[in-house]
């Protein structure tokens, strides 16, 4: 059942985004076993119970139905190659590797300012008692 929906959606389309959003046709974020009954419930060689679990297993949060990223990972690579990875060799950057590099960089400009508050705070503590005796 699997390898048959492989091929149907490797035939049908070029990208899994495009896959996804035709047969997500109720716009709700997920694919649904009715979704692809909608879509190929013509075919005779596609049963209702065996794609409910087929879909049931491709889940990662066990809800009954798959969301894009789950679409993915299950049909990513049968589509098309790189369409299946979350960063992709041809992009020009990686949001995720960016977002950890500034949030790495505000932690160590934070640390930084305050060892220099804490080392003036010192030295002019210092210098107010030299100051004073």
């Amino acid at each position: 059942m699997e390898k048959i929906l492989k091929d149907k959606f490797s035939n049908n389309w070029e990208s899994v985004r495009k896959a996804f959003l035709a047969l997500d046709t109720d716009y709700d974020g997920y694919i649904t076993v009715e979704d692809i009954l909608r879509y190929f419930g013509q075919e005779k060689d596609i049963d209702y119970n065996d794609l409910k679990k087929l879909i049931r297993d491709k889940d990662s949060k066990k809800i009954g139905k798959i969301g894009y990223t789950d679409f993915s990972k299950w049909v990513g690579n049968t589509i098309h190659l790189s369409e299946g990875f979350y960063f992709r060799h041809d992009s020009i950057k990686n949001p995720q590797f960016e977002q950890q590099l500034e949030k790495q960089e505000n932690s160590q400009n934070a640390k930084s300012k305050k060892m220099a508050q804490d080392s003036l705070i010192n030295q002019n503590l210092e210098k107010t008692v030299l100051d004073k005796i």
